[in-house]
């Protein structure tokens, strides 16, 4: 009994190591954000005045050695050095079926709701006393495991003329 006890012992690391080798890999570990533009997009017209909204565009690879399933990516926008949330997207960036290694997905073209709001034209409301900038975080989310960073960057002051990416809502 003793012994079949130590076997179990000794196998017991290879099975788990393994097992490790097998699964599915995170995704902080697993993507890389690539060609990343940001800026703000044309928010159109809302009640007189020209709207501004922060925008991200962004691919993703699969660095790892296996596939990855079932990501969710999220942009949360805030003004710098302000902790309350001025707007996010989510959507699902990856479907059940995985990214195989080394493939890639995208772009992603994620806004904000909220934005700036003026009634100069949209490029000199950057040099408004009012203008503060916009920091993005995007996350991603494999399955049921956490919200995981994986880039940060402050939206640039500039206009981009980015066409809308057809993307699904993340529940």
């Amino acid at each position: 009994m003793l012994r079949r006890d130590r076997r179990l012992l000794l196998a017991l690391p290879a099975l788990l190591l393994t097992a490790g080798c097998f699964g599915t890999p995170r995704a902080d570990e697993a993507l890389e954000v690539y060609e990343l533009k940001t800026g703000y997009d044309d928010g159109g017209v809302e009640a007189g005045q020209n709207r501004l909204l922060p925008t991200v565009s962004f691919k993703l690879r699969n660095k790892a050695s296996r596939s990855i399933n079932s990501v969710q990516v999220n942009a949360v926008f805030r003004v710098l050095e302000d902790p309350e949330e001025l707007g996010s997207q989510s959507v699902w960036a990856i479907d059940y079926q995985g990214l195989a290694s080394g493939q890639s997905v995208g772009p992603f073209v994620m806004r904000s709701r909220f934005g700036y709001s003026g009634e100069q034209a949209r490029v000199q409301m950057f040099q408004h006393q009012g203008f503060k900038d916009v920091v993005v975080q995007v996350f991603a989310k494999q399955g049921g495991n956490q919200w995981v960073k994986l880039t940060e960057q402050v939206v640039d002051r500039q206009l981009l003329a980015i066409a809308p990416a057809p993307a699904k809502a993340a529940q």
